[in-house]
């Protein structure tokens, strides 16, 4: 004779019987009014993670564009558990426009680490064409005015000939990605940008002269400046020389260019070393070390991506060639006072305002902090 299994799909399930219910530590904890981790022989509630909001911690932070940064978005952010961003301000802002932003973020427990200005990448001072004294000036009431307001980083790169892509591609996991091949961009998309080509001397005397008009100023408002690497990290591109692609590159730039400056640093991207591999002269977590050692990692990119050049594609921080948990523990062997940001976005389905993908990326990095700081301290 076949058994009979009845399966109810509907109601509640029925209660244990007391005898029963005592079984488990945390109903009978709540039946007799003890507090939950009293029944599992816990302390009292942990503190506070380091990560959440310590000036002197390493920090989880998102990139907003200020002028599409919604209250709802904020509101998100907060739900989520982030306390930093860096701000993109676009082609500028005014002391009131800042101050006005710090104040709204605050609203939601939400502090600027980073602020972002587009003057600097003007072509007249990169490529040191006449009225990049103008340019400059821009950036210095810029960062004068962060230093005013307690902002504690400001955000460079110097690659006026860069093509970042040459193909968008759907990955093995089915999420859109930025490729680049060396191939493609030599053969299909490179040309000219000028009627000139500029030589590594060119940039470097471009930059010297930026840093010269720039750091003192810096300094003054004791705001730190964190210098991205050129990416992808090869040369030329579009007739343009960039010297920022490797380890000696960045040496140069600290020693020479800024002269030794203590407001002068790295925003290390992590995804544009992994795209360089053994042609960087330096592994991540050796720039980690130099550089996190000597105070000079001021904000980081933490983003992995499917294999060095020639060709690559970028991923999230668990689907791409490096173990991204090392790099984070390195950090923490530094003491990095860095905020991390994911970086360009992979593209997830529906995702139009990228919660989808901040929420993932930003709970991959939080429980990689707090197992740096568990095991690193």
């Amino acid at each position: 004779m076949a058994t009979r299994i009845h399966l109810k799909t509907y109601g509640e399930p029925p209660l244990p019987a007391r005898r029963d219910f005592l079984k488990f530590p945390l109903l009978a904890a709540a039946a007799y009014g003890a507090a939950p981790g009293s029944a599992f022989g816990l302390a009292a509630p942990r503190p506070a993670h380091k990560d959440e909001d310590g000036e002197e911690g390493t920090k989880i932070a998102v990139k907003v564009t200020v002028k599409d940064t919604t209250d709802e978005e904020l509101l998100f952010l907060k739900q989520i558990g982030l306390r930093w961003v860096h701000a993109d301000f676009g082609n500028g802002a005014s002391y009131d426009d800042i101050r006005r932003t710090r104040e709204r973020f605050a609203q939601y427990g939400i502090k600027i680490d980073s602020a972002l200005m587009e003057a600097y990448r003007s072509l007249r001072i990169q490529l040191g064409q006449p009225g990049r004294d103008e340019d400059i000036d821009r950036f210095n009431t810029f960062l004068t005015d962060c230093g005013r307001l307690g902002i504690r980083t400001s955000h460079i790169d110097f690659h006026p000939g860069n093509t970042y892509t040459t193909n968008m591609i759907t990955t093995p996991r089915g999420y859109m990605a930025r490729e680049f091949s060396v191939d493609d961009f030599r053969e299909k998309i490179e040309e000219p940008m000028s009627d000139r080509n500029y030589s590594a001397e060119d940039i470097w005397a471009n930059y010297t002269y930026f840093l010269k008009a720039v750091l003192p100023v810096a300094e003054k408002a004791n705001i730190l400046l964190a210098h991205h690497p050129d990416d992808p990290p090869i040369t030329p591109m579009n007739g343009v020389a960039k010297v920022f692609i490797n380890y000696a590159g960045y040496k140069h730039a600290e020693e020479v260019a800024a002269g030794g400056s203590k407001n002068w640093g790295l925003c290390l991207c992590l995804g544009t070393w992994l795209e360089g591999g053994d042609a960087m002269g330096k592994d991540p977590a050796g720039m980690i070390q130099d550089f996190g050692s000597r105070g000079r990692l001021f904000t980081i990119h933490f983003r992995n991506v499917s294999s060095p050049l020639p060709r690559f594609h970028e991923t999230f921080q668990d689907d791409g060639y490096a173990d991204m948990y090392q790099l984070m523990k390195a950090l923490r062997q530094v003491r990095s006072t860095a905020s991390l940001i994911p970086d360009h976005y992979p593209g997830i389905v529906s995702d139009v305002n990228r919660r989808i993908d901040n929420a993932y990326m930003v709970a991959l990095m939080r429980q990689m902090l707090r197992r740096a700081y568990e095991e690193v301290g």
